[in-house]
């Protein structure tokens, strides 16, 4: 195929008008999609529990995590010293 060749038929193309049954079957097609809501609740719902199922993971995790570093911390196991108690009174 030469330049001529592919001019002309990019010009029969361009010139002629879609087949009436291609246009119906896009245009059912478009019309299918911009009402079918279905999958759009699908997607949303599913996001939802993405975010949902993070949300609680992500608190049950700090949860454990700072439930463990309470248990392993020792500072209020034993109350703090206080030099009021170890010196006499000396007036």
């Amino acid at each position: 195929m030469n330049e001529v060749d592919l001019n002309s038929l990019l010009k029969r193309a361009a010139q002629t008008t879609p087949r009436p049954s291609l246009l119906s079957i896009e245009s059912a097609f478009t019309e299918k999609l911009r009402n079918d809501d279905g999958r759009t609740r699908r997607w949303r719902f599913f996001i939802q529990l993405l975010f949902i199922g993070s949300l609680v993971s992500g608190f049950a995790t700090a949860g454990v995590v700072c439930w463990s570093l309470a248990s392993q911390d020792k500072t209020h196991t034993t109350p703090p010293t206080m030099r009021l108690f170890k010196e006499p009174l000396s007036k």
